[in-house]
């Protein structure tokens, strides 16, 4: 395997387990408040479920998404005066 498909990979990894984590925290907060009962293991206990969801997501939509953003930007460089 690429050392670039490999970095890709561990990058929506690492993007995920932030957004996981986020995701919970705010569907927690929204759902029961923040200083109430059990909003801590609520939380925790949520983050794999959000993670399970956004693992595929984030690794099928990152190249798609780079590779837009690159096709977006290719001309930048001839045009950029910078």
């Amino acid at each position: 395997m690429k050392t670039a498909v490999k970095k890709a990979m561990v990058f929506g990894v690492i993007i995920t387990i932030f957004t996981s984590t986020y995701a919970a925290f705010l569907n927690t907060v929204m759902q029961q408040g923040f200083l109430t009962d059990h909003f801590l293991s609520n939380w925790l206990s949520l983050i794999p479920r959000i993670y399970l969801f956004l693992l595929p997501f984030v690794l099928i939509m990152g190249p798609l998404i780079k590779a837009l953003v690159n096709r977006m930007f290719r001309n930048a460089k001839s045009n950029d005066h910078s």
